[in-house]
């Protein structure tokens, strides 16, 4: 897991920070009651953990795809072996959190994206 939280980081630092939040606010949400007074078990706490890291080290990789050069959404899911779909699920993502950016667009219709780091540097 540790593993997987170091490759998020090196692609949005933000985002791994709040997944190590997570982890340490993980006794209280199994063994006490949330603000919401619901209490988790270990496999929901676990199941949901599951979902949010395959999420994240998912849009890890559309950003590592993207730090080599901008490329269109199709190049991106040939690469990564992954849905057009799905990809351009994460780009909308990333581009809320101002990771992913519009570098061109060819043909007129043809947007090519690009990775920039948060301190700006791609």
């Amino acid at each position: 897991m540790e593993e997987k939280i170091a490759f998020i980081e090196k692609w949005d630092a933000f985002s791994a920070k709040k997944i190590r939040a997570l982890l340490e606010k993980k006794p209280v949400l199994v063994e006490e009651m949330n603000v919401y007074g619901e209490i988790y078990t270990e496999r929901q706490f676990q199941i949901a953990l599951d979902a949010i890291l395959t999420r994240e080290v998912a849009r890890s990789r559309v950003c590592e795809a993207l730090s080599e050069g901008p490329k269109p959404v199709r190049v991106i899911s040939e690469t990564l072996e992954m849905r057009p779909d799905e990809v351009l699920r994460h780009i909308v993502e990333l581009r809320r959190r101002n990771l992913v950016f519009i570098d061109h667009i060819e043909d007129g219709k043809v947007p090519y994206y690009r990775y920039t780091s948060p301190g700006g540097s791609s």
